[in-house]
């Protein structure tokens, strides 16, 4: 799951990319810009939370030191 969100995340961001060097009608796509980093944002704070949720868990199943 981790690697999958991380892979969307390098997507958005060539997206964005991209985004950024194109001109559609003479201007800069700058709500679609702010649109992609807002999800980048999002996924982020997602890979965060599920890397907590894994630690969490390997955290509970490892054998104590007593």
């Amino acid at each position: 799951m981790q690697t999958e969100l991380r892979r969307i995340g390098v997507n958005i961001n060539q997206i964005a990319r991209a985004v950024n060097t194109a001109v559609m009608e003479g201007r800069v796509l700058d709500l679609e810009l702010a649109y992609l980093d807002d999800l980048r944002a999002e996924i982020r704070a997602q890979l965060v939370e599920l890397r907590e949720a894994f630690e969490g868990n390997l955290a509970y199943w490892r054998p104590s030191d007593e």
